[in-house]
């Protein structure tokens, strides 16, 4: 055997060796790719969003549990009843308990809505407490929940004022404040 190898024998090491790399990064590139796909997945899969209001956290998906339809009806009478029942005393009370039944964007637009209008200046100048008699309240079941609500307001002094409204309603995370796992997503009159 020779002590120094010839050049094609040099040639065929280097060769050996290149496919050697060349498998070598050829691994490395699918290991890559693997690693891309699963951070894609892992960034772009579906998780639970929260958003914190008063010091708790709700889920802004609707939670995998179900209401009976008693429980939406009950619900929707004390919306009802909290917001349309006032006298000028306990008329923010009422409108504050009314308005945590309800999501951070309705209950945005609805605040909006009350203070841009004359609807103050009227429950200031009325003396006595405004009554709210519901006379029907129907449940659509579905995701949302749709509730429509008739009934009338008893103004003393006034005659009193038909009101029909509708509310859809979704399944959130039952919480201390919120016992019956249900919020308002839209108001509409009717």
């Amino acid at each position: 055997m020779k002590d120094k190898p010839e050049y094609y024998e040099f040639y065929g090491e280097l060769v050996k060796s290149n496919i050697f790399l060349k498998r070598l990064v050829a691994v490395l590139v699918v290991v890559n790719i693997v690693l891309a796909y699963l951070s894609f997945r892992g960034f772009t899969r579906p998780v639970e969003t929260y958003v914190v209001k008063d010091g708790y956290a709700y889920a802004t998906e609707p939670a995998k549990e179900t209401r009976s339809v008693h429980e939406v009806r009950k619900f929707t009478h004390e919306f009802a009843k909290s917001f349309l029942e006032y006298n000028r005393e306990n008329f923010n009370e009422r409108f504050k308990i009314a308005m945590k039944m309800c999501t951070a964007e309705l209950e945005y637009f609805m605040y909006d809505g009350i203070k841009n209008s004359n609807i103050p200046q009227i429950v200031q100048s009325t003396v006595g407490n405004i009554q709210f008699e519901v006379s029907e309240i129907q449940i659509k079941e579905g995701d949302p929940f749709q509730a429509s609500v008739a009934g009338r307001q008893l103004v003393p002094g006034a005659a009193s004022v038909a009101i029909k409204f509708v509310l859809e309603i979704i399944v959130v995370p039952r919480t201390q404040d919120n016992p019956f796992g249900l919020r308002i997503i839209n108001y509409k009159n009717a």
